[in-house]
């Protein structure tokens, strides 16, 4: 004969079903906190810097030094990151190409950023592009990676 659930073990099981909802409520808030374009985030799954973006974080920094000198500074604050990996480095025409990964925190979803240091003057013109692996939209991650990494080159300088 099949047990009858009493009130009581009705009520022993609430806490969790609690528990439950209240840290999926709050994922989805943190995620949800995180888009800044609506329209963009959820359709998009890559972002690049272009020297006619809207948000100036997002535009190619100049950096003073040498390509080769630009890609040690990356290659030693990616070593210091959590979540970012070098993938491969090499010399090209006038400058370096620096492939990155980035994993997210909470889906473990890996973006794929390309950096491309070239000489301009005395200096070096950084331009990158982050992609997502997967995915239509990124929900903003994208621009993000690309802000982080311009936000060090700028910080370092």
């Amino acid at each position: 004969m099949g047990r009858l659930e009493t009130s009581e073990n009705k009520r022993s099981k609430r806490p969790a079903i609690y528990i439950s909802v209240t840290i999926t409520a709050v994922i989805m808030l943190s995620v949800f906190s995180k888009i800044d374009n609506w329209k963009r985030d959820l359709t998009t799954n890559q972002a690049r810097l272009s020297i006619d973006a809207a948000d100036e974080q997002l535009r190619p920094p100049l950096v003073k030094g040498t390509p080769t000198e630009v890609a040690k500074q990356i290659v030693s604050w990616v070593d210091q990151q959590g979540r970012w990996t070098i993938v491969s480095q090499q010399q090209i025409e006038n400058g370096v190409e620096i492939k990155l990964t980035r994993t997210t925190s909470i889906m473990r979803f890996i973006d794929d950023i390309d950096v491309v240091l070239r000489t301009e003057g005395d200096s070096t013109r950084v331009q990158a592009q982050s992609q997502s692996r997967i995915g239509k939209g990124d929900l903003g991650q994208n621009p993000r990676n690309l802000k982080e990494l311009v936000g060090h080159l700028m910080q370092a300088a």
